[in-house]
């Protein structure tokens, strides 16, 4: 009797562990079991193994990985600068993955990524800068390189003195991974430097490449809306379903956090009936806004003027209060200091005056404005400007909102 009931048990048991197998094979796998390693903050995970990194991540994409971005910078830095600044614009964390050593807990690599939402999922963009002893950064980087959907190469603001030798380095590492297969290749540069651009148009001729080469920019922004659209590209001509595509295609100038709440004001009454106050219209084509931060002034300025940089720094000591992306702040002041005294000597030697209002010059690629400004007390507004920019309309602008945004002060 006591062996029948434990035989009975037994068919139980294989015919339970059955169907929740048959089961939970049916089901796709979520999201979360894609995740490597587990939340210890907002901006951090943490996956120990006992194996080496490259191994652990390699058995991962294994079990599914979803499709991403690769992003490089040639040792730059240029690639963290611009998930650093589409975090700030965006409110997408960009988040670091610890391996560690189970037992120990020692860092064995770590790598950096940025996840953007979409209608179902998201899209991760990893950074190929790899922080780990070098055999495994150069085992993780040729996962990624073999794993990655699409490869985005940025580009700096200075490019490296060698940097035909670092292309086809960069090149040649990619071939390993790719020997015989078809690799998407985003180029997105900062400026149109020669040698840079023969490196490019050098790596466009390699078989079996789509390589695309986008304007120069040196903003977040624009390269981001380029990357995006790129990527669109690429899943309207992959297999259906197959490649998400990103719905969200540009930025604001400020990043998507939940708005303050308001704080009720009396409402004004008239002959003793309540009215509301109609929303207020500014001309020029601005809107009412909060108080803003003078880094956040100088992105409306960027997008208001067309303007390629901006940076604020104080007259007295040429330090700098706020610049927008890609922008030497540093270089900026000093040179614009400079700017300025060479034009007070010379209104000083004309008999004209020192006093220095606004210095404009046009040069072969670009044109400069530097103006007094109320954003801050003692500080001077300079920026870079295309070389065809209109600048009576820059003028016209920057007036219109100092304006209309400070009306009774300066920022502080």
């Amino acid at each position: 009797m006591a062996d029948r009931q434990d035989s009975d048990r037994r068919e139980a048991w294989d015919g339970h562990t059955q169907v929740a197998t048959q089961f939970l094979d049916e089901q796709p796998p979520s999201q979360d079991l894609r995740e490597l390693g587990k939340p210890v903050s907002p901006t951090l995970r943490e996956l120990f193994v006992v194996c080496d990194p490259s191994e652990a991540l390699r058995q991962h994409f294994e079990l599914g990985v979803s499709p991403f971005v690769l992003l490089h910078d040639l040792g730059t830095g240029a690639g963290r600068a611009f998930l650093q600044g589409l975090s700030e614009r965006s409110g997408w964390r960009l988040q670091t993955l610890s391996i560690r050593r189970q037992g120990f807990g020692t860092v064995l690599a770590s790598l950096s990524y940025l996840d953007c939402p979409l209608a179902t999922g998201k899209l991760r963009v990893y950074l190929s800068e790899v922080q780990a002893e070098p055999r495994e950064q150069v085992a993780l980087r040729r996962l990624l390189n073999a794993s990655a959907t699409a490869h985005v190469l940025m580009g700096a603001m200075q490019p490296p003195p060698d940097v035909a030798a670092n292309v086809a380095t960069w090149r040649d590492e990619l071939l390993s991974a790719h020997p015989h297969g078809r690799l998407a290749v985003l180029a997105l540069p900062q400026v149109r430097d020669p040698d840079w651009m023969m490196s490019l148009s050098a790596l466009a001729r390699t078989p079996r490449w789509q390589v695309e080469v986008g304007p120069a920019s040196q903003t977040v922004a624009a390269n981001w809306t380029l990357m995006a659209t790129y990527w669109n590209r690429l899943a309207q001509a992959a297999a259906p379903g197959s490649v998400p595509q990103i719905d969200r295609l540009t930025l604001s100038w400020t990043p998507e956090v939940p708005p303050a709440p308001r704080v009720p004001t009396p409402m004004p009454v008239v002959n003793g009936a309540s009215v509301t106050a109609a929303p207020r219209t500014l001309s020029g084509g601005f809107q009412p806004m909060a108080p803003l931060s003078l880094d956040a002034h100088l992105g409306v300025l960027l997008s208001q003027t067309g303007a390629l940089r901006a940076c604020l720094f104080a007259l007295a000591n040429q330090e700098v209060w706020a610049q927008t992306d890609g922008a030497d702040g540093v270089a900026m002041a000093e040179q614009g200091h400079a700017l300025l005294v060479a034009v007070g000597r010379i209104g000083h030697s004309l008999t004209l005056g020192r006093s220095v209002r606004e210095a404009h010059v046009s040069l072969g690629e670009a044109q400069v404005l530097l103006r007094a400004t109320r954003l801050r007390s003692g500080g001077v507004l300079m920026l870079i400007l295309p070389r065809d920019a209109d600048i009576a309309h820059v003028r016209e602008r920057l007036q219109q909102y100092e304006a209309l945004v400070l009306p009774t002060r300066a920022m502080t």
